[in-house]
């Protein structure tokens, strides 16, 4: 359960620090964990990414400047840390639907957005959860050959996929014609924004020649913990909760700085409750 405390204590900083110019850097800091990992675990744990929870707690906490001093609206602002007076309206309108000024002049309810507490996160997601028992494997480097989106985790890829089952014929020096990666890509990823590159692609020979709109990756060697999701993919995300919510925190390993994959076989039919595909987390003790 150690990485839940990590994050009990970003979120901790967090609180200390509404009022002082942060990063997502500075709160995986105080986490100890990497950005990379530390933005997937918060986002499983609270339901938010980062910035997004950052920003509805500071307009809960403005609203209550609106409502209960007379500061000017810019001061309140400049405050928690809004470039301007500007930005704040349209931040604070998109969630209220009126502007800070109409706001404070129609004593509207205060915007309640409460600091998280994980104790009742953590329970809820353990209540229930089936246990899932990964294997462990070392996957030497290798090539893929693939369409490829920016995206962020929580974006439907089915359009990527489409485009992928559109053009995998055109993939040349296949290895295996019966396994598909979805890479999510490391060295690419922006966790700030939550924005990552995303390649359905085939593992390859070599990487001489790559169709035209399609990308060519190189997957360094890594350690991963190797999971089955079993089902529809309507119920993928109960399967990454469990594993970075529930089983990571309590295994002993922590997440690594490298690709992320899903295998997807000949046991992978779409629709069919059945299905199964691989989920490769990378992993050091």
């Amino acid at each position: 359960m150690k990485d839940r405390s990590t994050v009990e204590r970003a979120l901790l900083f967090i609180e200390d620090n509404l009022c002082s110019r942060i990063t997502l850097e500075d709160i995986a800091d105080a986490a100890n964990l990497s950005q990379w990992y530390f933005h997937r675990l918060f986002r499983v744990l609270t339901g938010y990414c980062v910035n997004d929870y950052l920003r509805r707690r500071r307009l809960s906490e403005a609203s209550r400047a609106l409502l209960y001093t007379a500061k000017p609206i810019r001061q309140i602002a400049r405050e928690y840390q809004f470039e301007s007076q500007e930005a704040f309206t349209r931040s604070f309108s998109s969630i209220t639907k009126l502007s800070p000024g109409r706001f404070r002049k129609q004593i509207a309810p205060l915007l309640v957005f409460p600091a998280i507490s994980l104790d009742k996160s953590y329970k809820f997601l353990r209540q229930g959860a089936t246990k899932m028992k990964p294997r462990f494997a070392t996957k030497a480097a290798f090539n893929v050959i693939g369409v490829f989106c920016r995206s962020t985790p929580s974006e439907s890829l089915h359009k990527l996929w489409n485009d992928f089952s559109a053009r995998v014929q055109e993939i040349p020096n296949i290895l295996d014609q019966s396994k598909a990666y979805q890479v999510c890509v490391f060295e690419d990823a922006n966790p700030e924004k939550e924005e990552y590159t995303f390649i359905a692609g085939m593992e390859v020979k070599d990487v001489s020649t790559v169709p035209e709109g399609m990308l060519s990756h190189k997957v360094q060697e890594a350690h991963y913990a190797i999971f089955e999701h079993k089902g529809l993919l309507d119920t993928l995300h109960k399967t990454y909760e469990y594993i970075f919510a529930v089983w990571l925190p309590d295994s002993g390993y922590q997440m690594v700085d490298a690709d992320s994959l899903e295998v997807y076989d000949e046991r992978f039919q779409v629709g069919n409750p059945e299905s199964v595909f691989e989920i490769w987390v990378p992993v050091k003790k």
